[in-house]
């Protein structure tokens, strides 16, 4: 159960909380590349409607998909900020188009003619086109075509291996918008926590900014930082599974599927790290129960039941299986972290989780700000525990300890910019 009000401590108070949300800080799409993506997402718009394009009057509606429409972009890449920034285009084509020829018209249309812009940098994948930008940012562009008379966005997307022309492909019914309005409505903040959050994101990029002597200023703290607890475990979560998978050949398990599963089980905990600690074990449980049968897990958009979003994977009960392990020695770690351990163990184990960049840079950062903090007389911290004292207040002192409770086992981030 959710704790009550008058036992709440104030957000991101806990050292392990505020740890957790300094890393999730360091892996999200900061506010210049939110911008960024923007810019990019309105020229992409207009240059498939350019006079010679094939597609020209044929594109119904750009929208942002999977984790820019839920609040939960992080780094696709382990030591370098590469995002993958998603898009759908929803196109008034035939009804009787075949994949190919929907995927080919689309690479066709954003592509252009030699030594146009996006000539060199537009890539034909298996459901979508990719452009790669010299930044380390790549826009997915998903082809669509709209199912009418059905729910708002349910469309049908295409499926076909560029390295295999002879195959036919198939179809897919699928509703990546309704998923999104669906996760947020599932994933409300509470406006403290998110306000404690942004104005963090909002203090790292300041830092940076200010850092830079030829930087423009950091824009005004937003929207876009105002995130839920289990939203900034989602980010978390994968960025987990991006550690585990990085150096193994087979498919990681679907960000998509992550993101149901934490959006089924959020709005329980306190904290981040009861957050977290939460969603892992709820996660852990959901897979189980299939594996215990025999079963590879089947997840299903819950707005579009023909939508599954297991597709792809897992592509047998073995790659599911290596996934449980990691679930379970991933709950173990996050189980210590919340009863309570020292700063040193704490960094052992995120950078063991998380990677060693941000979690250094992060630990780094608050070893910094707390000898600031012992320096001008303002906390200390009890060596071996990882608590901060405060100084005496009103004749005491306070300390904030770890969390130690049981846990029970659109559009870009909320602006109106892309309706």
């Amino acid at each position: 159960m959710q704790k009550s009000p008058s036992v709440l401590e104030p957000p991101l108070t806990s050292p392990v909380d505020i740890l957790l949300a300094d890393v999730a800080i360091r892996i999200q799409l900061s506010r210049t590349d939110y911008d960024k993506a923007v810019q990019r997402y309105g020229t992409i718009n207009e240059w498939i409607e350019r006079p010679d394009s094939p597609v020209r009057d044929r594109v119904q509606i750009i929208y942002p998909q999977g984790s820019m429409a839920t609040r939960s972009t992080i780094a696709s890449r382990l030591r370098t900020d590469e995002f993958d920034i998603d898009l759908v285009a929803q196109l008034d084509l035939p009804p009787d188009i075949t994949p190919v020829g929907a995927l080919d018209l689309l690479y066709s249309a954003i592509r252009g003619e030699p030594g146009s812009r996006y000539y060199r940098m537009a890539k034909r994948r298996t459901r979508c086109v990719t452009i790669e930008y010299s930044d380390d940012m790549h826009l997915d562009v998903t082809p669509m075509l709209r199912r009418w008379g059905t729910p708002e966005r349910e469309s049908e997307l295409f499926h076909h291996r560029p390295e295999a022309p002879s195959e036919p492909g198939y179809r897919c019914i699928a509703n990546p918008y309704g998923f999104a309005e669906w996760f947020k409505q599932n994933t409300p903040f509470d406006q403290d926590f998110a306000a404690a959050y942004a104005k963090r994101s909002y203090d790292h990029e300041y830092m940076i900014a200010t850092a830079r002597a030829d930087s423009e200023p950091v824009p005004a703290q937003a929207p876009a930082f105002e995130k839920s607890r289990a939203v900034i475990a989602l980010q978390l979560l994968k960025r987990w599974r991006n550690v585990r998978y990085d150096a193994r050949s087979s498919r990681r398990p679907p960000s998509i599927m992550i993101s149901k599963l934490v959006a089924d089980a959020a709005n329980h905990t306190g904290g981040l790290a009861e957050e977290l600690l939460h969603q892992a074990r709820h996660m852990l449980s959901e897979i189980e129960r299939w594996q215990h049968v025999g079963q590879r897990i089947r997840v299903a958009n819950p707005v579009c039941p023909e939508d599954v979003l297991t597709d792809r994977w897992p592509e047998s009960l073995r790659s599911q299986t290596v996934f449980v392990e990691d679930l379970r020695a991933l709950v173990i770690r996050v189980e210590r972290l919340v009863s309570g351990c020292s700063l040193d163990e704490m960094k052992r184990i995120m950078v063991e989780l998380f990677g060693e960049t941000p979690t250094s840079d992060v630990f780094l950062d608050y070893a910094q700000r707390q000898g600031d903090a012992i320096a001008k007389g303002r906390s200390r911290h009890v060596t071996g525990t990882g608590r901060i004292v405060a100084p005496a207040i009103a004749g005491g002192s306070a300390v904030v300890p770890p969390r130690a409770t049981a846990t029970p086992t659109h559009t870009f981030y909320g602006g109106d910019r892309l309706r």
